[in-house]
């Protein structure tokens, strides 16, 4: 193609980065570097999304510069850098209002292998409580200099009026003083990331995965620690691990359990503190037929995460529940959400099976666990897939339905809907085109009554359904417009747009704006070209996207 980057941006509303305002640094934290860029947009913000003005009067998620309108942040690679460390991958910054871009790269020692792992998850969160939403980065292959094992890592980047501070960055791994344990080779610590105000104290507290971790002598069983929040921001005073070799948590460590690999934190039952939401997809693999993978619910208290009550399901206990014989929930845990989708106060658990057969391999569920004051029941649970009444699409072989969860309240009737991702699904003969769906709340529940599915063949969707750009493959429900029900952002990975470099897509971000019938599409998008700087280019731009919760593998 040879249609100029500068012309799809003129196309798009959208201004590129002003090289010439380049502000570059690097930050140093427990020997651990962090590159950074700042670059102006011309005197105008690169993401005009919405059509109201800032300061918004709805409810915001990534909020980074507290003009009542969320920012997005977005994980991509890093492609022919010119930075003085190599990167191991980029996190693009995106200001409803604030005319800059920033950027966050992760670095890989000297002599040193790895994967570019840097924004292997995002969430975002008011850490400190002053009112702007902080930034978590997780880096699941970063190496701990103290000893040169590749552990992993988090970084948290305070936000402020004027966007987010890279100068008061924080850092944290297994062997910062205060974290539990230590860092050991492919713990996997920030492989996942979940916030939310556990303790009930008005500041945000963040759980991070360690799927990897082995417990004792049980390689990759996993862990989780969590961080508590403070008026300085994430601290490792008070932090804890939770483990399934703890009498307080449901199973037992066994090895491959993945315990950890996907998180989630929001209020279940009617008290203050919100709960934590644990997955292990490959508990109990191989042990049953009837399903695979468990996710575990533990109560938050005035002292944190408690150490009773605890409940679990498993995904052999909800094959009844699917309704279909040949319908089983290979892997539940992987994804994870927490949302009050009946609208009655108490917030269900959402839970992702993208290896789910339905009957078809990797087809896809989902499944609603209702909220309740008792915790988790294989008893109480929806299950949803392509082939309920309502839902757009047929079940196939490695839709991967689920493989991506965002929940919020799109249509402003007070009951949280689910924006479900299946970057694997076929559009027509085009393979992993991908697509999203939206399950709406309901008094009864989630359902399939009223749903809505989108995909890049759709009127007034950006581009066009093509082999591998895996739309769907991040979602998140955002606050773009400052107004109203929440919005949509989707991202598609493997798009590739004008002057890419055959089999290096650039990935692209998809918008849509929530109103009282649910998502509409609009026709603003951007990629990873537009975000080209004289440092590097961000190639599979829409990895992750940032919300309450992030990671998960990439498919």
């Amino acid at each position: 193609m040879s249609v100029s980057v500068l012309a799809v941006l003129a196309g798009l509303g959208i201004s590129a980065p002003a090289e010439a305002a380049d502000d570059f640094r690097t930050i140093t934290r427990e020997g651990v570097v962090l590159q950074y860029q700042r670059v102006a947009t011309k005197g105008v913000p690169v993401k005009r999304i919405g059509t109201r003005p800032a300061p918004g009067t709805g409810v915001t998620r990534s909020d980074f510069d507290g003009d009542g309108v969320d920012d997005v942040a977005v994980t991509g690679d890093p492609f022919d850098p010119n930075l003085p460390h190599y990167p191991t991958g980029v996190v693009v910054v995106r200001y409803s209002s604030a005319p800059q871009v920033d950027y966050f790269m992760g670095v890989l020692p000297p002599v040193e292998g790895g994967c570019s792992c840097f924004g292997a998850a995002l969430a975002a969160g008011d850490f400190n409580g002053d009112g702007y939403d902080d930034l978590a980065i997780g880096d699941s292959d970063e190496v701990d200099p103290r000893n040169r094992i590749h552990g992993g890592g988090v970084w948290i980047v305070p936000g402020s009026r004027t966007g987010l501070v890279v100068d008061s960055a924080s850092h944290f791994n297994q062997g910062s003083p205060g974290v539990p344990d230590e860092s050991e080779t492919n713990d996997s610590f920030g492989a996942a990331l979940a916030a939310g105000d556990i303790n009930g104290d008005g500041r945000d507290d963040l759980a991070i995965g360690a799927f990897w971790e082995s417990i004792g002598t049980k390689t990759e069983a996993g862990a989780v620690t969590v961080l508590f929040g403070g008026s300085g921001g994430l601290t490792a005073t008070g932090a804890r691990q939770l483990h399934q070799d703890q009498a307080a948590v449901p199973g037992a460590a066994e090895r491959n359990d993945h315990f950890g690999s996907g998180l989630a934190i929001g209020r279940v039952n009617s008290d203050r503190y919100a709960d934590l939401v644990i997955g292990a997809p490959r508990e109990n693999e191989g042990t049953s037929w009837y399903g695979s993978g468990m996710v575990t619910l533990m109560w938050g208290s005035a002292s944190g995460v408690s150490f009773s009550g605890a409940t679990s399901v498993t995904g052999a206990a909800i094959y009844e529940a699917t309704g279909h014989p040949d319908t089983i929930a290979w892997y539940l845990g992987g994804t994870l959400a927490v949302g009050d989708v009946n609208g009655d106060g108490l917030g269900e658990v959402i839970a992702g099976v993208p290896g789910a057969q339905t009957p078809h391999i990797n087809a896809g569920l989902v499944a609603a666990f209702t909220g309740r004051s008792g915790g988790l029941s294989s008893s109480a649970v929806k299950v949803v897939t392509q082939r309920t009444a309502g839902v757009p699409g047929d079940p196939e072989d490695d839709d991967r339905f689920g493989a991506t969860l965002a929940v919020g309240d799109v249509t402003g009737d007070g009951k949280a809907d689910v924006l479900v991702g299946a970057p694997g699904e076929a559009i027509g003969s085009t393979a992993e085109a991908g697509t999203v769906v939206l399950l709406k709340g309901s008094a009864a529940g989630l359902t399939g009554s009223g749903a809505q599915g989108f995909d890049q063949n759709h009127p007034v969707v950006p581009d066009a359904a093509e082999r591998g750009d895996k739309f769907g493959g991040s979602v998140a429900l955002l606050n773009l417009d400052g107004s109203g029900g929440l919005d949509a952002v989707v991202g598609s990975y493997g798009e590739e747009v004008p002057d890419d470099i055959r089999g290096y897509a650039s990935g692209a971000m998809t918008v849509f704006h929530g109103s009282t019938g649910g998502l509409v599409p609009q026709s603003t998008s951007w990629s990873g070209a537009t975000l080209r700087t004289d440092r590097f280019w961000p190639k599979r731009y829409g990895l992750q996207v940032a919300g309450p919760q992030g990671g998960g593998p990439v498919y």
